[in-house]
Parts: structure tokens; sequence; C-alpha cells
């Protein structure tokens, strides 16, 4: 029992786990999540101010460690994979 435990846990550590979400920015939060050109280029202009990049899941915000991993998502919905702690969220990859 104790064994299967630990692999199911290391799988998750190996695999990380996996969210569905918008990429918006910390100034405007969840107001950008419907992906239109407008919402894409807001949230671009304000990560190019110095903003840092969120994923919106169903509402929630989440912080991301390491913001190069969502460049060239900005404002668009996407699938990452990575590892929670918190609310931050380490992408290990992103596709659309």
């Amino acid at each position: 029992m104790k064994l299967a435990f630990m692999a199911a846990l290391l799988a998750t550590a190996a695999f990380g786990e996996t969210w569905t979400g918008t990429v918006v920015d910390e100034h405007c939060g969840a107001k950008h999540t419907n992906a239109a050109a407008a919402d894409v280029d807001c949230v671009k202009k304000c990560l190019a101010g110095g903003a840092a990049p969120l994923l919106v899941v169903d509402g929630k915000l989440y912080k991301i460690a390491n913001h190069g991993a969502v460049k060239g998502h900005e404002g668009q919905k996407v699938t990452v994979t990575g590892t929670l702690k918190g609310d931050i969220i380490r992408i290990d990859a992103v596709s659309k």
C-alpha cells in the first residue's frame, strides 16, 4: 500500500499538474479573459509596462513564477503544466 502511494506521489511530481485558463496581467486581472483583440492588446501593454503575468483559472488568479514561459500567449486561453506552491505556478509547458 505504501509503495502504491509513493509511486502515485512521484508520478504527480514528475508530470506536474495541468490547468486551463487565460494569461492576463496583474493590473487588469480577470477583466481580459475573452481573448478578444482588445483584451490581448491591453494585456500585452500592461506586461510591457512591467506588470506581472497571471493565469486565470475558473475565476481564480494564479501568479506565474517563470514569467517567460507565457511569452507569446498574452491574453490567450492556454493549457499549462507545472507545479503549484501556494498560489504560484511554475510552468513546465504551455499549449493552446
